[in-house]
């Protein structure tokens, strides 16, 4: 969630986190809303697994330093091996949105030294 997010209201909607019925006075966390508690979308089964993240960092919306990037982004685009489901041709036709992708990432967060890191055709 970004610190001093003033698009989203309340901030906490990033974490799926909302005003209770009738009340604007008071935020319930993602844990306390029907949308978790009854497993809408999955999310307490993920979060349940270990596998959801809430991390907080200072900043407007969508306005994420390049250090907290790296602290929290970059490492699932680095320790993940790519999907198995994710193929990627060899040749003309192969998926070169992938490799531009993953370089233009790197720019921004200032590791275009590393491209390498995130080779998924290793």
């Amino acid at each position: 969630m970004f610190e001093q997010d003033t698009v989203l209201v309340p901030k906490e909607t990033s974490w799926f986190g909302y005003y209770p019925d009738g009340s604007y006075d008071t935020i319930l966390p993602a844990q306390e809303t029907k949308l978790y508690t009854e497993d809408w979308i999955g999310l307490k089964t993920l979060d349940e697994a270990g596998k959801v993240k809430f991390i907080n960092v200072s900043g407007g919306h969508l306005d994420i330093s390049q250090t907290d990037m790296k602290k929290y982004v970059l490492p699932y685009l680095v320790e993940q091996a790519p999907s198995p489901s994710l193929q990627i041709e060899k040749g003309p036709s192969s998926c070169r949105w992938v490799s531009a992708i993953k370089n233009n990432f790197m720019e921004l967060v200032g590791r275009a030294e590393d491209r390498n890191l995130l080779d998924i055709r290793r």
